[in-house]
């Protein structure tokens, strides 16, 4: 009986303790604005140049400059694990991982005969591309449903660029935007009730974008940012609670964070280079972007803690 009861309360001690460190991980908030400015550092090698990436739950995706055209890469968390997918002599761009990792969805130029931007669909190794849109317009920045049934993406079939959706198979394609805007860089919030994207419309000083919010649906639209700069790249965190983008309200493309209601619009980066394409990690306080802290330095993808700046 004594071990028995030495058994039951060593496993009661067990238990409290794995709740007390779930319990303390819960309730680790991102604060904004932060204390300081954080720091980053470069996960990509130096001899190529990245231009746009996104992040599933365990892998990053994105392109990179190489043999004198853009190819698709993924790679783990850390930097390690690259891999390049595509070895194709045209423009393979702008790639999203599904939510389970078994697919890649992205947008290839010239290919089969045609002679613009189209959305093909390919395993997570490369293999498998399967074009999935016909259209005499361009197509851009696909990416998944987070139940990975649905693929948003930007078109210009109707004359400006419109948001889209369509299953994953290229079938029962519709339209969610009706204005005359260029609207683009959609994705899904978490649980697949909201859409963020970018519009870009005329400006006094040239052009000006943007970030909105609009339920799944294309319904209830609604503008977060309204400083008449450009506002662009939109993605929320792994709880929804908060978006990320960058905008040169400050002179030159730097990160922001806000909360998913357009509060606190709050500047993550202070650089005087690009800084562009941010996503959060699933942990919801790492952040990556693509950035170069020097004109001698490819843009690469850079990774900062928001809870360790």
């Amino acid at each position: 009986m004594k071990e028995m009861l030495k058994d039951l309360f060593a496993l009661f001690f067990c238990l409290t303790f794995v709740y007390f460190l779930v319990g303390c991980e819960k309730k680790t908030t991102i604060k904004l604005p932060p204390d300081k400015i954080p720091s980053s550092k470069r996960i990509t090698p130096l001899n190529i140049m990245v231009s746009d990436l996104k992040v599933s739950k365990n892998k990053i995706v994105f392109t990179a400059y190489v043999d004198d055209n853009n190819e698709i890469f993924t790679m783990d968390f850390d930097g390690t694990g690259l891999k390049r997918l595509t070895f194709n002599d045209t423009n393979d761009y702008t790639p999203s991982l599904s939510p389970d990792g078994s697919k890649i969805v992205y947008i290839s130029f010239i290919r089969y005969g045609q002679t613009n931007d189209e959305i093909f669909l390919m395993n997570p190794d490369g293999r498998n591309q399967i074009r999935l849109t016909q259209n005499s317009s361009s197509e851009g920045s696909p990416s998944f449903s987070p139940d990975g049934k649905k693929i948003i993406f930007e078109s210009s079939k109707g004359g400006n660029s419109q948001i889209y959706i369509m299953d994953i198979n290229g079938k029962n394609e519709r339209q969610l935007t009706q204005n005359a805007m260029e609207n683009c860089y959609a994705s899904f919030s978490p649980d697949g009730k909201s859409i963020v994207f970018a519009a870009f419309t005329p400006s006094p000083m040239g052009v000006r974008s943007d970030i909105y919010t609009m339920d799944s649906d294309g319904k209830n639209q609604r503008r977060l940012t309204d400083d008449g700069s450009i506002n662009t790249h939109p993605s929320f965190s792994p709880d929804g609670k908060m978006i990320v983008f960058s905008s040169n309200r400050d002179g030159n493309s730097e990160i922001y964070l806000m909360y998913a209601d357009g509060k606190n619009q709050t500047r993550l980066t202070n650089n005087n280079f690009l800084d562009a394409s941010p996503a959060f990690l699933p942990d919801g306080h790492h952040i990556v972007f693509i950035t170069q802290k020097s004109m001698t330095e490819k843009l690469g993808i850079h990774i900062m803690d928001l809870l360790n700046p």
